[in-house]
């Protein structure tokens, strides 16, 4: 199983357009809000599923939920934007929340700013902005690769070069 993520893009279609013809076929696309209109083009792009979180951007989009549980390839995800979980300053309130709702993988954005990293058996992927990025001069996203066995989660980083 292959996904895609993504988050801040903020109305960026060019770079979720980059962002979609450097992935190329994926089984699933996560757009972890703020701008979450751009995950319906990257949808139409792609003719891939996406599922999106609003972020605190979002706030013309009060249908969009604000946290996601997906169930996929023997793994819990648990998308959300951040905001409401203090992630600019790091995933340890995230981490409190994932002992009640047992993730195995949080993805999580707000920052504009890319992040890996496990803590035990979980996965904490903050995939950085494709449009704004705030660590560098490039755009970031990612794709997180499962393995059949379920047992191996591997991730590569992509910059909007």
């Amino acid at each position: 199983m292959k996904i895609g993520v993504v988050s801040d893009s903020h109305g960026s279609i060019g770079a979720i357009r980059k962002a979609a013809q450097m992935a190329g076929k994926l089984d699933l696309w996560l757009h972890a809000g703020d701008y979450v209109q751009d995950a319906v083009e990257l949808e139409n792009l792609t003719g891939t599923k996406v599922i999106k979180v609003a972020g605190n951007g979002d706030w013309m989009c009060p249908d969009i939920p604000e946290d996601e549980y997906i169930y996929t390839a023997g793994k819990k995800i648990w998308l959300t934007h951040g905001h409401k979980y203090q992630v600019k300053w790091g995933v340890d309130i995230l981490r409190e929340v994932t002992a009640d709702n047992k993730a195995d993988i949080i993805i999580y954005g707000h920052s504009h700013v890319y992040s890996e990293k496990r803590v035990n058996t979980q996965l904490f992927l903050n995939p950085g902005s494709v449009a704004l990025p705030r660590d560098g001069k490039y755009g970031s996203f990612a794709i997180i690769e499962i393995s059949e066995n379920k047992n191996f989660i591997e991730l590569k980083k992509y910059l909007m070069t």
